[in-house]
Formats: structure tokens, sequence, C-alpha cells
């Protein structure tokens, strides 16, 4: 397995993210329970809303499979979804302490 971080950029669409932010969330949720994510949270600081999702997969194509079920993803609130291979040099995640 390895680790994959994926950056999402969301469209200038507040309403529409409004609105459906419960359902994004539960399918966030899901991706906790069964679906290799291992964190995920809003960036502050960049150039417009966007989020950092962290997750541990056997390929970037299983990790966009789940992503394309996202209903933000769906509905056209997530202009850009970038997903790349992570590799841990120092620090660790989850119960390993050596970072493997």
């Amino acid at each position: 397995m390895a680790l994959f971080a994926v950056i999402y950029r969301y469209a200038d669409q507040p309403e529409v993210i409004a609105e459906h932010r419960p359902a994004h969330r539960d399918f966030i949720v899901s991706l906790l329970e069964g679906g290799g994510l291992i964190a995920s949270g809003r960036t502050e600081g960049g150039s417009g809303d966007s989020a950092l999702l962290l997750f541990e997969a056997e390929s970037a194509a299983s990790i966009e499979a789940h992503l394309d079920r996202d209903p933000f993803w769906s509905l056209g609130v997530i202009d850009q979804r970038e997903i790349v291979q992570w590799h841990l040099s120092s620090g660790s995640i989850g119960a390993d302490p050596h970072g493997h």
C-alpha cells in the first residue's frame, strides 16, 4: 500500500457547496470507514477554497474511482482534483512510529 495526497480546489459556488455539504461529509466519513482515507480537511492561505485528503491505497486509480462518487464532484463544485503519491520521509502516519 502507498500513501497518496489529494488536493481538491472548489469552484466559486458557495450556495451549492453549502446545500450539499452534509452529503459530501457523509461521503467523506464513508471513505474513513472503508475507502482508505486517513485524514481530510480544508486548507487556508492558497488560491481559493481547497481541501487536502490523505489516503493509503494500492493506486491513484483506486482513489479516483472512490472520489468519482463524491457528491461535490458530481455537482461540478470541484474545479480541480489532483492525486499524487506521497513518500513519507519524516514522522509517522498511523501506528508505525518509524513511518513505514
